[in-house]
């Protein structure tokens, strides 16, 4: 049992069968709220699901730990979510593996380093992975800490160690990259294995210590699951033609995803679509998260109902998320199948939610008249409070 979730046993078999696509008696629903007489601000539940602690301060990670154990103390842990700690230093800290340092400004990090093609090879060729790396040193260290002090009463996720081309591109820049794509695809080639082979072994390496405190494992994605798995994505990939998509991204991700025993593609944007069905393709490749991004239509839009259903009728498992919108829960949740999709659903009104949680886990299921459900639920706790004064 955990010290932040009663039922985590429960959940942890309930996501089992997810991810091996069997038959449920439910969707499988994540979803957090306060505790009753607990606030948050908007800001701190932002920073508590997408940390940017160690960001800011490289080695912190026992404040970041402090604060992270504080506010779950203060959160209900509903559904098939499993307390988890995302480890976060940028989308794509494999860049600092071969020698970028990190820049984090407007809330995001960057990775940059300008190099010429003659140069990629020998500055990738020439970092080796190990103690003496400064940034494998220091994600062996916070994993290590970190998955130590959970224990088993939350979960450590693994880092996010980025996409191969997106890595890549953070030296050749994506102007250039397309360029050498054309002129040098035989070093494109050789920079690709030469990525490919040390996320690997980083991701082995990270594993291993995680899995030698606790068990399972997880990601920036907060998916629990009993073997190991990772987040695949190509973000560049949206830049690329299918010709091209095939040529220098489809192998890697099906070289990552038969390294795993699990795998979920991350398919970022509206111009990435054109891949799908190369994706959908994959044998190994156990699910889809879509997410439209920035400027396009939200995820629960109707325009995107005939994309899950595509992913959802390949037998592929349907990722799917939503920050305070969660009355378009019962829009979704009634039109598919509910084995093979997963919901995670964050709310600071724990009134909202009951009304459109499913009935299936305590919700209203959104039917009948929020106001009037609103009023009962306050007049309620009201009283509990009272009782409890």
């Amino acid at each position: 049992m955990s010290i932040f979730k009663e039922d985590i046993n429960e959940a942890k078999e309930r996501l089992k069968a997810w991810w091996d696509h069997e038959i449920l008696d439910r969707p499988c629903i994540s979803y957090w709220h306060p505790r009753l007489n607990e606030k948050f601000l908007v800001e701190e539940i932002i920073e508590y699901f997408i940390p940017w602690c160690l960001a800011k301060n490289w080695d912190d990670i026992g404040p970041c730990l402090d604060d992270f154990e504080r506010v779950s103390k203060k959160l209900y842990f509903g559904g098939d979510v499993i307390p988890t700690f995302f480890p976060n230093y940028g989308a794509g800290i494999m860049a600092s593996i071969f020698g970028i340092e990190p820049k984090f400004m407007s809330q995001t990090i960057w990775f940059n380093k300008t190099t010429s093609i003659e140069e990629i090879v020998p500055l990738l060729e020439s970092v080796q992975i190990n103690m003496n790396n400064p940034w494998y040193a220091r994600l062996i260290r916070i994993t290590e800490y970190a998955a130590k002090r959970a224990g088993k009463d939350y979960s450590i996720a693994m880092t996010d160690l980025g996409g191969i081309l997106d890595i890549l591109s953070s030296f050749l820049r994506p102007e250039n990259l397309i360029l050498a794509m054309k002129r040098s695809p035989n070093i494109i080639d050789t920079c690709r294995a030469i990525i490919l082979e040390k996320t690997l072994k980083i991701f082995d390496d990270l594993q291993t210590i995680i899995e030698r405190y606790g068990d399972g494992c997880n990601s920036w994605m907060n998916i629990w699951c009993p073997k190991r798995w990772y987040p695949i994505q190509c973000d560049f990939s949206a830049m690329l033609s299918p010709k091209w998509f095939k040529r220098f991204v489809l192998p890697d991700i099906i070289t990552q995803a038969e390294h795993l025993d699990y795998a979920i593609y991350h398919l970022d944007g509206p111009l990435a679509l054109t891949h799908l069905n190369d994706i959908l393709a994959i044998p190994s490749i156990t699910g889809i998260q879509w997410v439209p991004g920035a400027g396009a239509e939200p995820k629960y839009h109707e325009k995107w109902i005939s994309i899950y259903k595509k992913i959802h009728g390949t037998r592929k498992n349907v990722v799917m998320d939503f920050f305070e919108d969660v009355k378009f829960l019962p829009y979704i949740y009634k039109r598919f199948d509910v084995k093979g999709l997963f919901m995670t659903i964050v709310s600071l009104n724990k009134i909202k939610l009951d009304f459109y949680l499913p009935t299936f886990i305590g919700g209203q299921g959104g039917s009948g008249n929020f106001k009037e459900f609103k009023r009962i639920m306050r007049k309620k706790l009201k009283n509990q409070k009272s009782l409890k004064a």
